[in-house]
């Protein structure tokens, strides 16, 4: 979320014979194939067993801190369209929509992989950069421009903004309101905005059924700031409050939450803990919501996970979860949970060399997608039952990729 801040390690700011021998031969080459990544091809690029499109949106302010403050790059945005025969088709554009990283790394794509909205805000901006707008930018990815064709003003902080199930409506938050916007015969409009809510929203998730949304909203925009959970409930276009969400007693604390994400049967949504601050004392839990219950409230917990959490992804078949993990300035873990179990548990954890921000599985299951900030690329992961094997090629995107997309429709 905030690069500038994951170095810290307190929280006191404002805010990873020819008969033997032929026999031999025949054990090397199955050890070797064993060896060789589920999902990997002979081809020497990466493919999709469907046409997929990624969305990359790139902050290039992300590496400011990472160049010691002496070079800030371009914010861009990145189109990755992977197909099962070809190599990926890649546009990256310098300009084509301003955004940053510090939120919840989550960015909408619709209308089949055609639209992308890109949520931009001032917080954190100093000097020249306090003039940044507060807007959602949306932009036709068929365009070889990535031409923006609508612009939304929001007021003071544009922090995220999620896919409706029906993909033609998105939802995004600013500081104290929803915004509901739908893409109708080709063009985007603003449909409703919510009534004003008393705490700073800094997170969400939509449902599968599109209908609950759970939040994150703190006190202030702080980062010592009491952060708590909420739900809100879509119905004919309005976004409503319902109710605080609490935690059964004795098993851990809510402790800032952020970055929710729903289950694919919507059952439950998991959160992560500590307001995704890396680099300090405590280590942070991932919570868990029973989302059937009548009354909502945090179930499960598995704590001392990471030292700084920021993004989760469920694998589609909803036995497994992957978590990013920030333990450092450059370094980090991927922590693979698993929720086959009566208590959730982390299996494995996997190291990954560089800042990681959005995540995402196909939605077959057979591949992830870890956004690596610091290293502007997309590292790629083949899966095999709940193991993930790294593959050998990466996906370039532009410098400093902040928020990410998929859509299987797109690059047909």
């Amino acid at each position: 979320m905030l690069l500038r801040s994951i170095t810290k390690h307190v929280r006191d700011q404002n805010w990873f014979a020819v008969g033997a021998f032929q026999g031999c031969a025949a054990s090397i080459a199955i050890l070797c194939a064993a060896c060789a990544p589920p999902n990997a091809s002979d081809a020497p690029y990466i493919t999709s067993p469907e046409p997929l499109r990624i969305v990359s949106a790139n902050d290039g302010r992300a590496l400011f801190s990472a160049w010691g403050g002496t070079r800030q790059f371009p914010d861009s945005l990145t189109v990755i369209d992977l197909l099962p025969n070809a190599p990926p088709v890649t546009r990256t554009v310098e300009g084509a929509a301003p955004n940053t990283f510090a939120g919840a790394p989550y960015m909408a794509v619709v209308s089949e992989g055609r639209f992308a909205f890109i949520p931009n805000h001032p917080f954190g901006a100093s000097g020249e950069e306090k003039g940044v707008p507060s807007q959602i930018t949306v932009v036709d990815l068929e365009t070889d421009n990535l031409a923006a064709v609508h612009t939304f003003n929001v007021p003071h902080n544009a922090w995220q903004a999620m896919a409706h199930p029906d993909d033609t409506r998105v939802i995004a938050i600013s500081d104290h309101q929803f915004h509901l916007f739908a893409i109708e015969d080709g063009q985007a409009r603003l449909v409703t905005e919510s009534d004003p809510f008393g705490l700073y929203f800094t997170s969400f998730a939509i449902s599968p059924n599109g209908t609950s949304i759970i939040t994150t909203a703190a006190q202030r925009l702080e980062f010592t700031t009491s952060v708590e959970l909420h739900l809100f409930e879509l119905s004919d276009n309005v976004i409503r409050h319902v109710s605080k969400i609490g935690i059964t007693p004795n098993i851990g604390e809510i402790d800032q939450p952020f970055a929710p994400r729903f289950s694919p049967d919507g059952k439950r949504a998991l959160v992560l803990n500590g307001l995704e601050i890396a680099a300090k004392p405590p280590l942070d839990a991932v919570l868990s919501i029973d989302m059937a219950a009548t009354t909502l409230i945090v179930s499960d917990i598995i704590p001392n996970v990471a030292q700084g959490l920021e993004s989760l992804a469920f694998h589609p078949s909803g036995k497994f979860a992957v978590v990013t993990c920030i333990d450092g300035p450059y370094t980090g873990h991927l922590a693979v949970i698993d929720l086959a179990s009566p208590a959730m548990r982390v299996l494995y954890y996997i190291p990954i060399d560089a800042i990681t921000q959005g995540i995402e599985f196909s939605p077959d299951g057979s591949m992830l997608f870890v956004q690596s900030t610091t290293a502007s690329h997309i590292t790629v992961y083949a899966v095999d039952g709940n193991k993930l094997t790294k593959h050998p090629y990466t996906l370039h995107t532009g410098e400093g990729p902040g928020a990410m997309a998929l859509s299987t429709k797109g690059g047909n």
